[in-house]
Order: C-alpha cells, then structure tokens, then sequence
C-alpha cells in the first residue's frame, strides 16, 4: 500500500504536494469499508482504500514529523494523481504510481 500525504505548498496555485511511504497492511471488513493501521514511525494512522485514505492523501498535520521524513512524489505523478479523476478507486495515474512504487520501494519504506 502506498500511504500518501498532501500539503499545500502554493495555496494561491491550489497546487499541493504529494509524499508517500509504502507499508503492508492488513485490511480487515468494518461494515461497508476495508480498514486497517499503517504503522509509520511512532505512529499508527487507520487507512482505507487506494492510498490509505479512501483514495484521497491525508493531512500531515495530526502526525508531528511525519511529513519531513517521507518520500516526495515526482512532480508528473502528482500532476497526474490531481488530474486522475479517481472516486472510489485510484485515477488513471494508478498505474504509473504502482510502477513508481515498486521501483522505489526500497527507499520508500522508510525507517524511523
């Protein structure tokens, strides 16, 4: 699973920055949804969907550090995540993302 967070670096843009880490977890059924925890640092962040938050990045505010120590997403994959029209699955940047991801898994497994 590929856990990304997004921060708005020009507000006056609406351009907002991706970061992620990738994590194993367990999704277990809670009524209509697939949760699970994400262990990321000190941190255990609840997930579902694609992303780890129902398809859309979380915020990195409730998570002190947290932002600093992920992984930045290439700017063509950003782009393509914005525009990927995604709902209830990942955008037509799903694929590229995998494949980003699994050529950098290795980096993106941070270690705290």
């Amino acid at each position: 699973m590929v856990f990304s967070l997004s921060h708005i670096t020009h507000p006056e843009a609406d351009h907002r920055e991706l970061r992620a880490c990738v994590r194993s977890v367990s999704l277990h059924q809670l009524g209509h949804f697939m949760m699970g925890q994400a262990k990321i640092g000190p941190h255990a962040v609840t997930v579902s969907g694609c992303y780890g938050n129902d398809g859309l990045p979380d915020d990195p505010d409730p998570y002190p550090g947290l932002w600093e120590r992920l992984i930045p997403v290439p700017e063509e994959l950003t782009d393509a995540f914005w525009q990927g029209g995604g709902h209830n699955s990942c955008g037509s940047e799903g694929p590229a993302m995998h494949e980003w991801a699994v050529d950098n898994e290795k980096k993106l497994r941070i270690r705290w």
